[in-house]
């Protein structure tokens, strides 16, 4: 990678590595951010929220949401509360536990969701355009072993 690339003072590879993991990962929500709102007149929240709804449908908690999302209850509260009104999703009380809610999307919701996976994979595969298709495996199994030591 030429040096142009990197920070000027990073203190070793693993710290090169931090900075541009936090800096691709904001990159990436920017990027993600503005379609979103320009294409389907949704946040990239809310437009997750739906995601996992639509990948996961019947009874869900809120704490399981955000934490497959990286995001607080409270964002997801109010995400889910917004598509509900908007009538994007409903919500009922799950029938087996009142702490779980089964959230269902409704058929604008579900619309909404197909068009934006769309639209995120068109992002990703230009996004794609700059990387070598040949080290990309390599990069996947380094950060999923990060991802995996950092969790245990």
């Amino acid at each position: 990678m030429p040096r142009g690339d990197l920070p000027d003072e990073m203190p070793d590879e693993l710290g090169t590595l931090w900075f541009l993991i936090r800096r691709i990962a904001g990159l990436m929500d920017r990027q993600g951010e503005a379609l979103s709102r320009r294409e389907l007149g949704t946040s990239l929240a809310q437009f997750l929220v739906l995601s996992v709804v639509d990948a996961h449908p019947g009874p869900l908690s809120q704490q399981a949401v955000a934490d497959r999302l990286g995001l607080t209850k409270g964002t997801v509260s109010r995400q889910i509360d917004s598509a509900v009104a908007a009538g994007l999703m409903t919500v009922q009380v799950a029938p087996h536990t009142r702490r779980e809610h089964a959230l269902a999307l409704t058929e604008a919701g579900t619309a909404l969701v197909r068009k934006g996976d769309e639209l995120m994979q068109q992002s990703r595969a230009s996004m794609l355009d700059a990387v070598d298709p040949n080290e990309l495996p390599a990069a996947l199994r380094v950060l999923s072993g990060l991802r995996r030591a950092l969790e245990a």
